[in-house]
């Protein structure tokens, strides 16, 4: 009989414990998915899960992820280019499209440098343009050690432009 009460007294000490973990776990799940990270998320909820199979919020989540998985992506994406620090800026008289080059080449240069070389980002900028006049807009920009994402919305709204996030690329489309 005192092994029982023992034994009962053990647990209900430890389950705050255990909840305490399940809910860190979550927040980390939470925070993963605010950097458009979906697979680390997946991981902290399951785990989450394993701890607490009753914590709804954390299966809640869990179900939500498949259907947010490729927003949390581009969201990702843009995180990264909110993260690349250009150091200056200077364009005159170009096109659209040659500000582009420019820029992915800078942000490659910068993210290089930062993350190491096999880690570079590449931003694939994509013009969508049906009337395929965008492209060749006249922008002039000059900055100075401002995030990549800022010098990318300055030169987007020169033109009347906006830009999606994608996994695997930047789309520039006219603003509508």
């Amino acid at each position: 009989m005192k092994s029982i009460v023992l034994l009962l007294v053990l647990i209900a000490t430890s389950l705050p414990a255990f909840s305490n973990d399940a809910e860190r776990l979550y927040q980390m799940g939470l925070a993963a998915m605010n950097q458009g990270q979906p697979e680390a998320a997946e991981k902290a909820f399951r785990e989450a899960l394993r701890i607490q199979p009753n914590h709804a919020q954390a299966r809640y989540q869990l179900g939500q992820l498949p259907a947010r998985a490729e927003a949390l992506k581009a969201q990702r994406r843009a995180a990264e280019l909110a993260e690349i620090r250009l150091p200056a800026i200077d364009f005159a008289g170009v096109t659209l499209n040659e500000a582009l080059a420019a820029l992915g080449q800078m942000i490659e240069t910068e993210s290089a440098k930062s993350r190491g070389e096999d880690k570079a980002l590449t931003p694939n900028f994509m013009v969508q343009d049906p009337g395929g006049s965008l492209g060749d807009k006249e922008v002039n920009l000059r900055l100075k050690n401002v995030p990549a994402k800022v010098a990318l919305d300055y030169l987007l709204q020169q033109v009347g432009a906006t830009a999606r996030y994608d996994e695997h690329a930047t789309v520039i489309r006219p603003a509508k």
